[in-house]
């Protein structure tokens, strides 16, 4: 189900998401939406939070508290920190751009109504480099080399230090960073802008 109440908007999506997925869109005011989301009980509704007024995170708020079946996907232009906490607050569990590709707004959409949370990439990236840093200078070059694929031992070398404080900053970046091991930790680190 799509809510919107850019009328261009709303009948666009439909056309594209319709020949992958059965969609009803409605216009109108929170009234109407919960109306027609009772009455269809739609695995997924695609909200647009831009619209006149910008109610769309009262009606993201609604929506979750009287239909808690039903995934809700916030729909905005603005890739800000901000917009994706206060979407992700309201209840939102898909989080997707109005200048993503019709391809991948279907692939989230499925994704969402199979119970994941998504995040359109770009604003999950934005968030991540907005964030402070939290490693600190000598993790920071430790991990850039681990990036690089160089092994412990040659990063003791290079920095003058012993392979154990080597293994010690990079358990400290992988843990600071809430990840698996020394790879992924360098990965998202480099696509923060951190190393």
């Amino acid at each position: 189900m799509i809510f919107s109440n850019h009328v261009l908007l709303r009948e666009s999506l439909h056309a594209v998401l319709s020949t992958e997925l059965e969609v009803t869109s409605v216009g109108g005011d929170d009234g109407e939406v919960l109306t027609a989301a009772h009455k269809i009980r739609p695995d997924v509704i695609v909200v647009d939070l831009d619209g006149p007024g910008r109610h769309g995170l009262r009606t993201v708020r609604l929506l979750v508290a009287e239909l808690p079946e039903c995934a809700v996907v916030a729909l905005t232009g603005r890739h800000t920190p901000h917009a994706l906490r206060a979407a992700l607050t309201a209840g939102a569990r898909g989080f997707a751009s109005r200048q993503q590709p019709p391809a991948e707004l279907v692939d989230l959409i499925r994704r969402v109504g199979r119970g994941e949370r998504m995040i359109h990439p770009g604003t999950a990236l934005a968030t991540l480099a907005a964030m402070h840093n939290p490693l600190s200078a000598r993790e920071r070059d430790v991990l850039r080399r681990a990036a690089r694929g160089m092994p412990s031992a040659a990063i003791a070398s290079e920095l003058f230090l012993s392979e154990g404080t080597i293994r010690n900053y990079l358990s400290s970046a992988v843990r600071k960073l809430n990840c698996r091991n020394r790879l992924e930790a360098a990965r998202l680190a480099e696509e923060a802008g951190w190393i």
